[in-house]
């Protein structure tokens, strides 16, 4: 009988195993990179579809960035009363939301807000200093940094401006009609020049309002003016945080109204 020969042996079978794990890890980052690449706009639409699906009120997985855990700090918008109707919009940090679904043309103007603004503030100050809300009126910047207003003044300082300026460069090319509101604080006193806290929440919003008239070609018919006074606190001023409630009643509140400005043609 022809003898056989004996079987070869082959060496390199363990190049099909590693080559099924090299395919798979490839698989596993290309995984990775598309998670990381996704589209925020629309991961929102989801969250907010969700959100109302399961009759939630709260943000989804809202991270407290604001320290509360430690330490007594003071945040400008822990507010005692609730706010007038509406939601509080998403910041980059510090999270939460309230009311129905905003327009979509404000809320694109709101993240372009976000987008602009993070790169003056950063995003745990931003947090404390500033904040986006959708009411029945439209949005809301609510601006109540620490000494955005010294007592009795009306005029914003030097070194805050620049926020103002990029504010201004995205809401006035809104087409919606836009509001600039003052508000005062209860402790300030009273002389001459301002008897009351109309004069001086008015002149507060009157000074921004030229301060963007000077900087920045926008037809005026379409923003006005308001003096709130100090009828609407965002803190009450007492106890240990008197001083710091007060800083942030002196404020300023550009509202980017519902309705849109129509311009009127001879």
């Amino acid at each position: 009988m022809r003898k056989k020969h004996p079987e070869h042996v082959n060496l390199e079978r363990w190049l099909v195993s590693y080559a099924d794990f090299i395919t798979l890890l490839f698989a596993f980052f290309v995984i990775m990179y598309a998670i990381s690449q996704a589209d925020m706009a629309r991961l929102k639409k989801v969250s907010s579809s969700l959100r109302k699906a399961f009759g939630a009120t709260g943000p989804l997985g809202q991270v407290d960035l604001e320290g509360k855990g430690g330490g007594a700090s003071f945040n400008n918008f822990d507010e005692e009363m609730p706010p007038p109707g509406g939601r509080i919009q998403e910041l980059p940090a510090g999270k939460t939301n309230t009311m129905a679904d905003a327009d979509p043309e404000l809320q694109g103007l709101k993240e372009k807000l976000e987008e602009s603004i993070s790169l003056e503030l950063g995003q745990s100050q931003q947090a404390q200093d500033m904040q986006m809300v959708f009411d029945s009126r439209g949005l809301v910047v609510r601006l109540a940094v620490k000494d955005f207003f010294e007592p009795n003044s009306i005029e914003v300082p030097v070194d805050l401006r620049p926020l103002l300026d990029r504010i201004g460069r995205v809401v006035l090319k809104t087409t919606h009609l836009i509001r600039i509101e003052g508000h005062s604080d209860v402790s300030e006193s009273r002389g001459p020049q301002y008897p009351s806290g109309w004069e001086l929440s008015s002149a507060r919003a009157a000074w921004v309002l030229r301060y963007w008239q000077g900087r920045f070609a926008f037809d005026p018919r379409k923003i006005s003016a308001a003096g709130m006074s100090y009828y609407h606190p965002l803190r009450i001023s007492h106890g240990t945080q008197a001083r710091a409630a007060q800083a942030a009643n002196r404020r300023i509140e550009v509202i980017v109204l519902n309705n849109r400005y129509e311009t009127k043609t001879k």
